[in-house]
């Protein structure tokens, strides 16, 4: 089949296979996967981490790693003086669940909700009816009432939140203060980098059908990630080891996923 063979593992640079293994090992000590549409803030989320998404035709429990797919890493509390929890970061990717825009959400305090959006208007030529989306308050025009832009935009945050809250995704434990320096942020960068270098560089392994092929970001639809930042950096060779031992440290949420 292509769809399988566009992803098979056995193609995975060893690096990149060693990256799922320990993702795998993840999975099964921590009793992932979860859903954005099945947890809360009430959960024993770690206080920071790495966060790994996946695309929606990832099955941890039912499938072998080697069609797993990686769609998204991120952090939280990278920058000086953040009070920000991973918690807090995956609020926002989730989006709202109650309200006068129940199940929307706002694609401008997620760059991961914006990248989803965008790529949707793209490949169903939804511009004219979306010419705002992804542009900063600051930059819109002064006519526009916040109220009024936030009804018009609500469907495609509604198509957002079910796709961002139905794929499923695994977190690794990384404690310590906030800044650039810290642990966090190296572990990130060189999982992104490690992750999108073996996409550019070995043929088939962007997975058919990903909506962010069709992302208007070269960024996005080369590395088949949802990321920009560190995707064309180079990674360190220790990667692998430097992530277990946090690995080691990540306890399950406590939450239900049968």
């Amino acid at each position: 089949m292509l769809f399988l063979a566009a992803t098979a593992g056995s193609s995975r640079p060893t690096r990149l296979q060693e990256f799922y293994g320990e993702l795998d090992r993840l999975h099964g000590r921590t009793d992932g996967p979860y859903y954005l549409s099945d947890v809360d803030g009430s959960l024993d989320w770690p206080e920071r981490g790495v966060y790994v998404f996946f695309d929606p035709n990832t099955d941890l429990k039912h499938q072998q790693r080697d069609q797993w797919y990686i769609s998204r890493i991120g952090t939280v509390g990278v920058s000086q003086g953040s009070t920000s929890t991973l918690w807090d970061r995956l609020l926002a990717h989730r989006g709202t669940t109650s309200g006068a825009y129940e199940d929307g959400g706002n694609h401008r305090g997620s760059i991961f909700r914006q990248h989803v959006g965008r790529s949707i208007i793209e490949s169903e030529g939804l511009q004219d009816e979306y010419p705002h989306w992804g542009t900063a308050h600051r930059s819109l025009p002064d006519d526009l009432e916040t109220t009024a832009l936030r009804e018009q935009e609500h469907p495609l945050e509604l198509r957002v939140s079910e796709y961002v809250r139905d794929i499923p995704f695994l977190v690794i434990d990384i404690p310590g203060g906030p800044g650039p320096d810290c642990s966090r942020a190296m572990i990130e960068k060189n999982l992104i980098a490690l992750t999108a270098h073996a996409r550019r560089t070995t043929p088939g392994l962007i997975r058919d059908g990903w909506i962010g092929r069709e992302s208007p970001r070269g960024t996005i639809a080369h590395s088949g990630l949802w990321n920009l930042d560190h995707v064309n950096a180079f990674y360190s060779d220790s990667i692998i080891t430097d992530v277990e031992p946090y690995i080691d440290q990540t306890d399950p949420i406590g939450v239900s996923n049968e």
